[in-house]
């Protein structure tokens, strides 16, 4: 009984560098630099009102092709690149940074490989398991899934099947404000539980989100077979 990742959904990467550093004498002519962008991807959408230049909100670029890896958008931020694909969160970045060398050729960048030292990562995808992760992860948990049942049963008269849904962890929340997003594993919305299809997120590269998922599940059969 193995994970299988049925979809990624989503691949980003955010590479911290200021956009100014990028050109600290402003010797880049930014509309240029945003033309060339938009013509060396093929974005259908691109930037062309002067609302859609603002680096706070990021500007963005949708829906275009680097060699063969379907880029879903790059935003350019005061602080910081974001790239986004569904290939995985290693090709979203091997994306970005030849981009940023090729832009540096022939745009006249400041950029060097050393420049990016941050990045953090998002990472969503979708899979099936027959491994029961969320209903059986203890007995207490178990125990109340079926009182639950039981109650919710009574009153409405539906008997349909109640289980958990979600599982999700968190860094603390205070005293500062948690870096990335939770890790969570759901049921995927508006699928059968019977299908055994699960929606994950993680603030991590695809693969070590994988490889945590795939432990995970190992673990749990291995407490069934203990048992």
């Amino acid at each position: 009984m193995n994970l299988k990742l049925s979809a990624i959904v989503l691949a980003r990467v955010l590479g911290f560098v200021e956009s100014i550093d990028l050109s600290p004498h402003g010797e880049v002519f930014y509309p240029k630099l945003l033309a060339g962008i938009s013509e060396k991807f093929g974005f259908t959408k691109f930037p062309q009102k002067i609302e859609d230049f603002d680096e706070t909100k990021g500007v963005e670029f949708i829906s275009g092709m680097w060699g063969d890896v379907v880029v879903e958008k790059l935003s350019i931020y005061r602080h910081g690149l974001q790239l986004d694909t569904r290939a995985s969160t290693k090709e979203s970045q091997r994306v970005l940074l030849e981009w940023l060398s090729s832009a540096a050729s022939a745009f006249g960048l400041k950029y060097d490989s050393k420049m990016v030292q941050r990045w953090r990562y998002l990472s969503n995808l979708t899979f099936n398991s027959d491994c029961p992760f969320l209903l059986r992860g203890s007995s207490p948990v178990e125990k109340l899934n079926e009182r639950i049942h039981r109650a919710v049963s009574g009153l409405s008269g539906d008997y349909t099947s109640w289980e958990p849904i979600v599982l999700t962890f968190h860094s603390e929340q205070v005293p500062r404000k948690p870096v990335g997003a939770p890790f969570t594993i759901h049921r995927r919305a508006e699928t059968p539980f019977s299908e055994n299809k699960y929606y994950s997120e993680a603030p991590l590269p695809t693969e070590t989100h994988i490889s945590l998922l795939e432990a995970f599940e190992a673990d749990v059969l291995q407490s069934y077979a203990v048992k």
